[in-house]
Order: C-alpha cells, then sequence, then structure tokens
C-alpha cells in the first residue's frame, strides 16, 4: 500500500503551497522617518493664526459655530492672538435639531440655548496644528504654503484645537 498524499516535506509541494503566500514571506523594508522640529518667529506665527482663524470665521466652521465672544480682541488679527492668547468662549448649535423642531429659525435660535466651549485663541491654533497629518502640517507651518491650505482646513484645525477631533464633517 503507497501513500499517494503529498509529503509536506516534499519541496515541489511545499512551493506549490508558498506560491500564493511569496509576497507576504519577503522580508520587510523599512525606511527611517525623520521628524523636524520648527519654530516660526513671531510674525510668522502671527500670519499663520490669522489666516487659520480668518479662513475658519469666513466660511470653513460656519456650519458649526454660531458665535464667538472673544472678550474685546480682534481675533481677525494675528498678533492679537499670538500676544494675548485671549479667552474666548465658542458658542455651538446643532442645526439639523432645527430642521425637525417645525418652529420657525429665528424662534429656534432664540429659544435654544448653544453649548460653549471655553479655550485660549492661539493655544486652539497650536493644537489643531499639533494634531494635523505632518503634510498639513508643513502646510500650516509654513507661511508661503498657506495659501495651499482652503476653508476645511482651517476648520479641521479649529475642531482639532477645540475638540481634539473632527466632530463636525
Amino acid at each position: 500500500m503507497t501513500n499517494d498524499k503529498p509529503n509536506l516535506t516534499n519541496t515541489a509541494f511545499a512551493d506549490i503551497l508558498a506560491e500564493p503566500f511569496a509576497e507576504l514571506l519577503k522580508p520587510k523594508k523599512f525606511y527611517p522617518t525623520i521628524s523636524v522640529e520648527y519654530s516660526p518667529s513671531r510674525d510668522e506665527w502671527a500670519q499663520i493664526a490669522e489666516a487659520i482663524w480668518v479662513g475658519a470665521l469666513e466660511g470653513g466652521s460656519n456650519h458649526w459655530i454660531a458665535y464667538i465672544h472673544t472678550g474685546g480682541h480682534v481675533l481677525k488679527s494675528g498678533f492679537d492672538v499670538v500676544d494675548s492668547n485671549f479667552e474666548i468662549v465658542i458658542h455651538t448649535e446643532d442645526e439639523d435639531d432645527w430642521f425637525t423642531s417645525g418652529v420657525s429659525y429665528e424662534d429656534y435660535e432664540a429659544s435654544e440655548e448653544t453649548e460653549t466651549h471655553r479655550v485660549k485663541a492661539f493655544d486652539v491654533i497650536v493644537d489643531g496644528i499639533n494634531l494635523l497629518d505632518p503634510e498639513r502640517q508643513r502646510l500650516a507651518l509654513t507661511v508661503d504654503e498657506l495659501g495651499q491650505l482652503d476653508a476645511n482646513d482651517y476648520d479641521l484645525i479649529i475642531q482639532l484645537g477645540v475638540f481634539g477631533k473632527e466632530v463636525y464633517c
């Protein structure tokens, strides 16, 4: 009586089995990661903060920010943001509730209590940039590249700085 079953130690049979897994069995090449630290100057930080706040307030964050109390400071002035790092109170509202409420938007807005978030104007920018992916981080920190970011990117920076993650898509 002979054994017709293939022998697992037979090299021809082992090669046939290994064929579909050949790519998985290859040694992997790992490339080193280089992290670069960059310290923008005061003037560069002012330009960065101003571009992000202006971009977010004039289009990027309008869908979730109802209004912001600045305590008399100018949020669209980069030097004021960087030099003072003043506290702001961001009021948010969920407009989806209005669609299902059955009342006019003005009545809904007047009666609805908004959620608030107390943060520092400059800290929001720094924290948000730190949580960005490396490519957007590079664009946000390079003054000459700020034009490569759009209102959605600015909104993402603000959301990451306020919430630590993207909450409103």
